[in-house]
């Protein structure tokens, strides 16, 4: 006979397994709502004609609450008059307590069997075998499962307490990693838990261990930090769990004595050997890679096959949804608190999140950050944690030796994407140019430590064509580095001064404080501009760049060096460097390349608008013509062209003889080619941009134009009529995505405290 404790589900989740159940036993579908009062209602169906009944579910500790709470649903109820009503609930009911509920819900409850308490969810569940699988939760904090363990003879249980596992199973979300690491396990008798700091390395380890002991194995030997001790422990014929978490160290790696290597390697070979025995370790990923570049034999022993990584991918939209609702139902948060950030709806926002990790929204619930702020501030204060998740990488990358601190640093001064061979050589050229100050020096062994350290955790590398390419592994560690180095201004100077790459010296960083705001970037001071202008003209000379060509999506190339991108990527920067330095960009600059139309056009424009043009032999106007009267231009270029016009005042010049029928000739062509009815709004948009630009230009019958586009295409879509494999993958991808997100709504519903 099953036990459960449906206590152990949070509300949303006992409503779902309650709306399962029913479902299965009434053999119907039962519909669901989303977020609001519930009105007396939280599921619904009809069983005959014109005969509703409606469903409530409540996850009570005792029976006084749910009596309590019971009572304030009866006026709901009567005032709906369901010919049917049916009432699930978490508590254990007696026969009296069953008559009692019957009483106050008397004219619509027909039979007992339409209140289910603990026990009959148990049998019914028992009825219905299918539906536990969905519900592993269930199955953890079964009073079997936890009696069966507490009776076993664990070792060392005060080290991995009882209540730390209870509180894991209330906020764990299973995922593809729970299988996965089942697998691994079964297989090899030992599985390495890897992943990134905060991702849940230490819980998975723990459902692991818990469900193998709840599966027949007799005991559990928690290893703190002697491998010693799990020998003295280790017996082949008794069905033992080992477990040792953080086993290099637990925020960095903690080189020891190269008897435990032997120690390590020996007993992982003991337990491969043995029937009877499991062994489950923990490390973060870059801790277990650095331990990887000292040990040789654990390099040596494969022991990276039965290395079970958990990836942020599998965090699913859903399984998101699921970690942060946990979190925040545990949290004891005040009713405003909450009910303030579910009507903001801010929970859609969090889950999709760039920075999203549950070490983050652990953070904010150790932090109570609303004892210190407004129920309106709320969803803004939890939405800072996850714009700068500094907590996260913070101590994992102070504990990381100097040599790979700073290639970190060099790569996030880089594009977000460059070839491994350049992240190399900026590296390299980072070490000789600092040497003096910073004291690195480059070798080839050296580096591959560096890269093992990084992989996986702080970078990730791809193969394109033969060419590794390498990033962040993580959007989040691009802005710690940005948000360190805005606090490290020496470091800043340091970086600048070994920068090998033009792109190195404005990705990050630049000396306009408001962009610098905005796109969250380092600013920098006329401190730096020497250390600036120095670099700028040791590079320039170089010509070097480690910018990506993106136009040919077959092959990976690096991109030329063009003056127009990189000197308005420069420009665009440092405009308080370039007023400072006056000329410094026209006598370097090439002029020849406005008329290149090879380079992109926004490059070109671009430069007329910011080029000093009493310090240049040409004229702007000169320029603009030829590209307006050789170049076809869509409305974003002749936006662009326009704010060009009047920011050098050159209307009179430029904006004459067939300067408007050239507007009225690209924009139809470009109208022409359009394939989607919204294309036409953004156009409508544009025009109403380039009027406003260009007062004297006739715009109607470019409008007019566009009125006939957006007829043809709309009666095009009618006759489609939703035909066609596109259209149909696109529905049935609408269709998921908006029952995801219902059911991600019905969830957070099951939050709001009403009062």
């Amino acid at each position: 006979m099953l036990d459960y404790d449906f206590k152990i589900l949070q509300p949303s989740e006992f409503e779902c397994f309650s709306r399962d159940l029913l479902q299965a036993r009434e053999n119907i579908f039962i519909e669901s709502f989303a977020d609001g009062p519930d009105k007396g209602i939280d599921f619904r169906f009809a069983y005959n004609i014109d005969q509703t009944c409606i469903i409530q579910c409540k996850r009570d500790k005792e029976w006084n609450e749910l009596k309590s709470h019971l009572k304030k649903e009866a006026d709901k109820v009567k005032r709906l008059n369901p010919q049917r009503y049916i009432l699930t609930t978490s508590v254990d009911l007696s026969v009296n307590q069953k008559k009692e509920i019957r009483e106050i819900f008397s004219r619509h409850i027909k039979k007992n069997s339409d209140i289910l308490g603990r026990k009959d969810l148990n049998n019914l569940l028992n009825h219905h075998k299918e539906i536990e699988k969905d519900y592993h939760k269930l199955w953890l904090a079964s009073t079997n499962v936890l009696n069966l363990i507490i009776n076993k003879d664990t070792v060392n249980w005060s080290t991995f307490e009882l209540e730390n596992i209870k509180r894991d199973i209330r906020l764990y979300v299973e995922n593809k990693s729970l299988n996965e690491a089942l697998e691994i396990l079964k297989k090899n008798h030992y599985v390495i838990i890897s992943g990134i700091p905060g991702i849940g390395k230490t819980t998975l380890a723990r459902m692991l261990v818990y469900s193998m002991l709840a599966q027949g194995f007799d005991e559990f030997v928690y290893i703190t930090d002697d491998i010693d001790n799990a020998a003295k422990m280790f017996e082949k014929e008794k069905r033992q769990i080992f477990f040792f978490d953080d086993f290099l160290g637990s925020n960095s790696f903690i080189q020891q004595s190269l008897s435990f290597e032997n120690k390590l390697v020996s007993f992982i070979e003991g337990v491969r050997n043995s029937a009877n025995t499991l062994f489950i370790l923990s490390t973060r990923e870059y801790v277990l890679s650095e331990a990887m570049t000292y040990y040789e034999k654990l390099s040596m022993s494969n022991i990276e096959l039965a290395k079970c990584t958990i990836q942020l991918e599998y965090y699913t939209k859903s399984i998101k949804a699921r970690i942060l609702y946990n979190h925040l139902a545990e949290a004891d948060i005040p009713a405003e608190y909450i009910n303030a950030f579910i009507d903001k709806h801010s929970y859609r926002e969090l889950i999709e999140h760039k920075n999203f990790n549950p070490r983050v929204i652990e953070s904010i619930i150790k932090k109570q950050i609303w004892n210190s702020i407004a129920p309106n501030d709320f969803t803004d204060k939890i939405k800072e944690f996850f714009d700068s998740p500094v907590s996260v990488w913070q101590f994992a990358f102070e504990k990381l030796d100097v040599d790979t601190r700073y290639a970190l640093l060099v790569l996030g001064t880089m594009n977000s994407k460059v070839m491994m061979n350049d992240f190399q050589e900026a590296y390299k050229t980072f070490c000789k140019l600092t040497y003096n100050e910073v004291g690195l020096t480059y070798d080839d062994l050296k580096w591959r430590k560096i890269l093992k350290v990084l992989m996986n955790c702080f970078i990730k590398t791809e193969s394109k064509n033969g060419v590794i390419l390498v990033s962040m592994y993580n959007p989040s560690i691009a802005d710690f580095v940005v948000f360190y180095l805005s606090q490290n201004s020496n470091t800043v100077s340091q970086l600048m001064t070994g920068a090998c790459f033009i792109e190195q010296l404005y990705s990050v960083f630049t000396d306009n404080h408001e962009l610098g705001n905005i796109n969250s970037q380092i600013c920098i001071g006329e401190r730096d501009f020497s250390i600036l202008n120095e670099s700028f003209d040791r590079i320039w000379n170089q010509s070097k760049t480690c910018r990506l060509d993106y136009r040919n999506c077959n092959d990976v190339n690096r991109e030329s060096f063009c003056e127009s991108r990189v000197l308005f990527g420069f420009m665009s920067k440092f405009p308080s460097f370039c007023e400072q330095n006056k000329g410094f960009v026209e006598k370097r600059y090439d002029t020849d390349e406005l008329c290149d139309f090879s380079i992109e056009i926004k490059y070109r424009i671009g430069m007329i608008g910011l080029l000093d043009w009493d310090r240049l032999f040409h004229c702007a106007g000169e320029f603009l013509r030829k590209i307006i009267e050789e170049e076809p231009l869509n409305a974003d270029e002749w936006i662009e062209i326009a704010s060009v016009i009047n920011k050098l005042d050159l209307g009179k010049e430029i904006a004459k003889g067939r300067f408007y029928d050239k507007i009225d000739d690209d924009l139809k062509e470009e109208i022409e080619d359009f394939s989607y009815s919204y294309e036409c709004d953004d156009q409508n948009e544009k025009i109403d941009t380039l009027r406003e630009l260009l007062p004297d230009w006739n715009w109607r019958h470019v409008s007019c134009r566009v009125e006939d586009v957006e007829k043809r295409l709309k009666e095009d879509e009618e006759e489609k009529q939703d035909e066609g494999r596109e259209t149909i993958i696109y529905n049935r991808w609408k269709e998921q995505k908006e029952k995801e997100d219902f059911q991600i709504d019905e969830m957070f519903s099951a939050l709001r405290i009403y009062q």
